[in-house]
């Protein structure tokens, strides 16, 4: 856990996902929970140890199965946007039961947990914006265009530190599979770069802590899968057919070999998610 400002906290070392926490005079706010249970465990444990205080609320920036599923472990109220609730709701049982087996296969050492886990809605829900009292230092959360349905960012009172959650991901492939609109995103990326930002420090969802460089390379990724679907579009090429730009994409990242296989597929399953956004019978522009 690192202090990125006074009472700011990040943690960037849990395996997929960055963390962070707020910390006020009455307690601490939480946003985002890593998406391992065993490491969930050991940062709600880690809060406790550090501040002596309370985690009085749970902010999520998205609805991520996982981020959702170890969020419940930080035992606070989760807090998120309205839409980020309505998509969390329509999941079915069948579906967290997939989830979960999923993580048994992948993390087998996680198997304890994963026997009594589950998901949590979010019980505070805001539509537009809320700010957070009850730690004693006010938190913003606001709704954002970004890459899930119901994106929002955090930004704590009185230093410039934004926590934007997976609308930023920097040196990684970004997560696309359930982005509803990729053009509203690249405005929010865009609105990123205007002057007042230029020395906030931004906490992305995955990836290395940035600033306003970081969101242009995202913006062309974004923009060059949005040409390759096109094109795929235009010679009336299927869905399937976006595995013929995968490596083109995630040619432009440094990963390690034995992470290559599920980032690849994290590019395909984007650039189907792109594919059918931009199918021209929902006449986008």
């Amino acid at each position: 856990m690192r202090e990125i400002a006074p009472n700011v906290y990040v943690s960037i070392e849990y395996k997929y996902v960055n963390v962070g926490c707020v910390v006020g005079p009455d307690g601490v706010v939480a946003i985002d929970a890593p998406t391992l249970p065993r490491d969930a465990l050991e940062w709600r444990e880690q809060i406790g140890e550090l501040f002596d205080r309370p985690i009085v609320y749970t902010a999520l920036t998205d609805a991520h199965p996982h981020r959702l599923l170890c969020a419940a472990l930080l035992e606070a109220p989760i807090v998120a946007s309205r839409g980020a609730y309505e998509q969390a709701a329509d999941r079915s049982r069948g579906f967290w039961r997939n989830v979960v087996r999923r993580l048994r296969r992948n993390h087998p050492d996680q198997e304890d947990i994963l026997k009594t886990v589950e998901p949590e809605l979010p019980s505070l829900l805001f539509s537009n914006t809320m700010t957070l009292h009850k730690a004693g230092r006010d938190v913003k959360l606001e709704v954002t265009d970004g890459a899930a349905p119901g994106s929002s960012w955090a930004k704590p009172q009185d230093v410039d530190v934004m926590f934007l959650g997976d609308s930023l991901v920097v040196g990684l492939p970004p997560v696309m599979e359930e982005c509803p609109d990729t053009k509203a995103w690249l405005k929010t990326l865009t609105s990123l770069r205007r002057s007042h930002l230029a020395e906030t420090i931004f906490v992305p969802g995955r990836g290395a802590l940035s600033g306003q460089s970081a969101t242009e390379p995202l913006s062309e990724y974004i923009r060059v899968a949005r040409r390759r679907v096109r094109s795929l579009h235009r010679a009336e090429k299927s869905r399937d057919d976006v595995i013929n730009y995968v490596d083109e994409l995630l040619a432009v990242f440094s990963l390690p070999d034995e992470a290559r296989s599920g980032y690849r597929r994290r590019v395909r399953n984007g650039l189907k998610q792109v594919y059918d956004e931009l199918a021209p019978d929902k006449d986008c522009e």
